[in-house]
């Protein structure tokens, strides 16, 4: 019998915790999904998993509260895929909710984590006119905010104030964009782990 899943909700709140576990939260794992999942190129669980738990891969003994957390985050992982592969307009990235308004700063971070893992592979999307189809996504946070190049401080407010609507479009297109590059970088990878063995 399979683990029963935390919410996403339980697993914010255990990820959270009291602040001093390096963990981050669920919205921001989120971000970094999107990214793993719609960016252009493959990234094994093996390296992205460790960032959500300070950096280090987690416990994998069934039954604790650590392996249902997995379980969770692997969860939306795979959920993410198959609704961007199957049913892209049912795509809704988890954002935080403060006083009846959607706050994106976490999720974008976490994208932006996602982002810096392939950062090779992220640097000549960014400049091609495709990379202002990411700007819901980068106007919300300083560090993204920097990556769009010459675009005003008007615009980019413009574009933040709406992007709580638009984000999810943007991983959507990002996904649509890169799905041929993603599967030759996924195709590379078992390639090359193959030839370790």
């Amino acid at each position: 019998m399979s683990e029963t899943l935390f919410t996403y909700d339980e697993a914010d709140v255990i990820l959270r915790g009291d602040g001093h576990s390096d963990f981050v939260g669920i919205n921001a794992i989120d971000g970094l999904i999107a990214a793993v999942a719609a960016g252009p190129a493959f990234i094994p669980t093996h390296e992205w998993l460790p960032q959500v738990f300070g950096k280090r891969m987690p416990m994998k003994e069934p039954g604790t509260p650590e392996h249902r957390l997995v379980q969770t985050i692997l969860h939306r992982h795979d959920e993410v895929v198959e609704i961007l592969a199957h049913r892209p307009e049912a795509y809704l990235p988890l954002l935080m909710n403060a006083e009846g308004c959607a706050v994106m700063t976490d999720w974008s971070i976490g994208f932006l984590l996602g982002v810096g893992m392939r950062s090779n592979a992220w640097r000549s999307l960014m400049i091609s006119d495709f990379g202002m189809t990411l700007a819901p996504i980068l106007s919300v946070n300083p560090m993204g905010r920097d990556l769009l190049l010459g675009v005003s401080e008007a615009e980019i407010e413009r574009i933040a104030a709406t992007a709580h609507e638009t984000i999810a479009g943007a991983v959507v297109a990002l996904c649509r964009h890169c799905a041929g590059g993603r599967s030759a970088s996924r195709r590379l990878a078992k390639l090359r782990g193959g030839r370790r063995r």
